[in-house]
């Protein structure tokens, strides 16, 4: 049978009357926290013929799976194979089914393995007992856990990562990468993994705050309205965190892969653009977030626009000379914010603006995809040697480049990628993170920028 997307989703099938019984996210939560294995990686459509597919499952050393079942369901959610599992789990902690004898640290040898190629579920149950669920694709049963995870193209496994983290949602334990049955996806199970899923050293990505990015009624912060965005990097194995103080310093970059500066609200100073040169020039990733003008939100005479392209000459009315470049990102990095843009301008749905960018394509099937993304009162970018990837009204709001050995990338608004918790306590009015492809958009973007597509 060729191989189809399953969605690894363990069913509890009930015997008395032939149905299935979908557990809820607590209950396959809690088993999985008393020690219960979880399936961690599913390899189901190889390049030609079928053969070295797998299911991979992760859990506590030495720990006895009989009675454990792994079975296979389609779109529809009828099952179509089922796997009793025999044995315990190695040493290794990663107990490996495989198709046929060639799959690497392979457990267990059954031809069910050969998987439907495309929407399904896998589920994995203990006695009747649903322990752990995927689903990718979109089917139209989903036997998995909350959205289902994406579909992957023929030569890719859909691996959780970090291993073994369970959120209770697929589509966020789950993503595209590298068969690599019998050892780590990457990451350590609590966000601190390697982005990428390529083992060793975590990237590091820091949201920046020294530019006052808090001020008024914004909140890009980790603990605030970026907080969705934080968490989901996090999923992705990337560790998550801020860059405070009242400067940007070459010591403050060091061990830094990407850096998020989201609608800065101060100028930066020439030794702070020097430090952020060479970080990028060294192979640092950047994501400038601005927003429209007149968005001066501690009133000291700066919007983003102006803080990211230079002093306007304008207001403020007075700017020492070691401030009036500020970052000068039209010089340093081939694009710039638009000084046309106003807070009139329309909300807009931007679009891809053809051509093939790993940002836009995601790397890992259409579930990763960027097809929309919404730019509520922003700024368009202006195009120097940087590429325009997505815009409407032939107004370029996503922009990304290569300088030196790094990469820069530039969106226009700032609510895009904000949700309704705020840094306070209280709940906001908007929650865009989930709206048209902003989620797919915002973590693209950092792992374009951290070279993990």
């Amino acid at each position: 049978m060729k191989n189809t997307l399953i969605l690894l989703s363990l069913s509890l099938t009930l015997a008395a009357c032939g149905q299935v019984r979908q557990a809820t996210t607590p209950d396959l939560q809690t088993l999985a926290a008393t020690g219960e294995p979880v399936v961690n990686e599913v390899y189901y459509d190889t390049p030609g013929t079928d053969s070295g597919t797998f299911i991979e499952l992760k859990g506590p050393a030495g720990k006895s799976l009989s009675g454990y079942t792994l079975t296979a369901y389609n779109a529809t959610g009828t099952s179509y194979a089922s796997i009793a599992l025999t044995g315990s789990i190695p040493a290794s902690g990663y107990y490996v089914v495989g198709q046929d004898s060639s799959v690497p640290g392979v457990t267990q040898v059954n031809a069910a393995t050969d998987l439907y190629n495309t929407s399904s579920s896998v589920r994995l149950t203990r006695s009747g007992t649903l322990v752990d669920a995927v689903a990718y694709g979109s089917p139209g049963t989903n036997l998995g856990e909350g959205s289902s995870a994406p579909a992957v193209s023929a030569g890719s496994a859909l691996a959780r990562t970090p291993d073994g983290q369970d959120t209770g949602s697929n589509s966020a334990d789950f993503r595209a990468a590298t068969p690599s049955a019998g050892v780590s996806n990457g990451g350590t199970g609590t966000g601190g993994g390697t982005g990428g899923g390529t083992g060793g050293t975590p990237k590091k990505v820091l949201f920046d705050l020294t530019k006052h990015e808090d001020a008024g009624n914004s909140d890009w912060r980790i603990d605030g309205a970026y907080s969705a965005y934080g968490d989901a990097l996090k999923a992705l194995g990337y560790t998550v965190g801020t860059l405070s103080g009242s400067s940007i310093t070459s010591a403050a970059l060091s061990g830094v892969k990407v850096l998020v500066i989201p609608e800065p609200q101060n100028p930066f100073s020439d030794t702070e653009r020097a430090a952020l040169t060479t970080f990028v020039q060294n192979g640092g990733g950047l994501f400038l977030i601005g927003d429209h003008r007149s968005s001066d939100r501690d009133s000291d005479g700066w919007d983003s626009p102006e803080v990211f392209d230079g002093w306007d000459g304008s207001t403020p009315a007075s700017v020492s000379s070691t401030l009036q470049k500020s970052l000068a990102v039209s010089g340093t990095y081939g694009l710039s914010f638009s000084f046309a843009s106003s807070f009139s301008d329309p909300v807009y749905t931007a679009t891809p603006t053809g051509g093939t960018h790993p940002i836009i394509a995601g790397g890992s099937g259409t579930a990763d995809d960027v097809t929309s993304a919404g730019v509520y009162v922003g700024t368009s970018i202006d195009l120097g040697s940087a590429t325009g990837l997505m815009g409407n009204a032939g107004k370029t709001y996503l922009a990304a480049n290569r300088v030196g050995s790094g990469r820069v990338a530039a969106w226009g608004d700032s609510s895009t990628f904000e949700d309704n918790t705020l840094s306070d306590g209280t709940t906001g009015t908007y929650n865009n993170w989930p709206n048209l492809s902003n989620a797919n958009l915002g973590r693209n973007v950092v792992r374009w920028l951290a070279g993990d597509l």
